[in-house]
C-alpha cells in the first residue's frame, strides 16, 4: 500500500514537472541565458511539489509507452505556452532592430543577452532587457505563472494536445507579433521616410553635395531624440499588449 502511494506521488510530480520544467525553460525572465539552470530546475521542483498535490491526474499507466505518451503530451503543453511567451517577448528585439536599421545605428553590435545569444543590435538588446525588467516590475511574471497552472483547464493532462492547433495559433501569435513591433517602431519608419525624402530631394537639387553623409549624424540625432519620447508610451502599449494575449491562457 505504502508503495503504491509512493509511485502515484512520484508520478504526479513527475508528470506535473514535464509541463513546468518545459515552460519555464522558455518564460521570459525564468528561461535567459544569464540565468542558472540549477535555479530554473529549482524553481520548476519546487512548483511541482506544490501543484502535483492540488491537481487532477491520470492514473499510474500499466505500459512505459503509455508513461511516455503521457510525459510527452505534457512536455509539448509546456513547451507551447513557454514557446509563445518568448514569441510576445521577441516582439520588443524586432521592434528595436527595425528602430536600428532605421535610425542608421544597424551595424552597432552587441553580444545579446538572452536566449538566442550570439549578436544583435545595441538598441535591440538593450529594448529587450529593459522589456524583461519592466515585466517583473509590473509583476506580470506572475501572470505568465498563473497562465501555466491555469492551462490545466484548457490541456488536460492524460489527452494528447492537437499539434495541429497548436501550430496554427502560434502562427497567429507570430503574425500578430510582426505587426505590434511595426507599430511600435512606426513612428521611426515615418522619420526615416520624411527624412530619406528630404536627402533625395536634396541629391536632385544640389548634385554636389553628399547628402547621406551631412544628414546621417542629425539623423541619429533626431531618432535618438525621437526615441527617448516615445520609449516609455511604446513599452506601456506593449506590456498592455503582452498582457491581453496571454490572458487567453487564464480562467475567468
Amino acid at each position: 500500500m505504502l508503495a503504491d502511494l509512493l509511485v502515484s506521488e512520484i508520478f504526479a510530480f513527475l508528470l506535473v514537472f514535464c509541463r513546468l520544467g518545459a515552460a519555464i525553460m522558455l518564460l521570459p525572465g525564468f528561461g535567459e541565458a544569464y540565468v542558472p539552470g540549477r535555479f530554473r530546475l529549482f524553481l520548476a521542483g519546487a512548483f511541482s511539489i506544490i501543484l502535483a498535490p492540488v491537481l487532477t491526474l491520470p492514473i499510474v499507466p500499466d505500459t512505459v509507452f503509455a508513461l511516455l505518451s503521457l510525459m510527452l503530451a505534457e512536455t509539448l503543453v509546456g513547451l507551447f505556452i513557454g514557446g509563445l511567451s518568448r514569441i510576445l517577448i521577441s516582439t520588443v528585439s524586432v521592434a528595436g532592430t527595425i528602430i536600428s536599421i532605421q535610425s542608421n545605428l544597424a551595424s552597432l553590435l552587441t553580444v545579446d543577452v538572452t536566449q538566442i545569444q550570439g549578436q544583435t543590435a545595441a538598441l535591440s538588446n538593450f529594448m529587450g532587457i529593459a522589456a524583461v525588467v519592466i515585466l517583473f516590475s509590473m509583476n506580470l511574471h506572475h501572470l505568465m505563472l498563473r497562465g501555466v497552472v491555469d492551462s490545466y483547464s484548457l490541456f488536460l493532462p492524460g489527452v494528447f494536445p492537437n499539434v495541429g492547433d497548436f501550430a496554427d495559433h502560434a502562427s497567429h501569435t507570430l503574425n500578430s507579433a510582426f505587426i505590434m513591433a511595426v507599430k511600435m517602431s512606426a513612428p521611426f519608419i515615418i522619420i526615416s521616410t520624411i527624412l530619406n525624402l528630404g536627402v533625395g530631394l536634396l541629391a536632385r537639387l544640389v548634385p554636389t553635395i553628399q547628402g547621406f553623409f551631412v544628414m546621417t549624424a542629425p539623423a541619429i540625432l533626431i531618432n535618438f531624440f525621437l526615441f527617448m519620447v516615445t520609449f516609455s508610451s511604446m513599452m506601456y502599449w506593449y506590456m498592455e499588449y503582452f498582457k491581453e494575449t496571454l490572458a487567453a491562457f487564464l480562467t475567468p
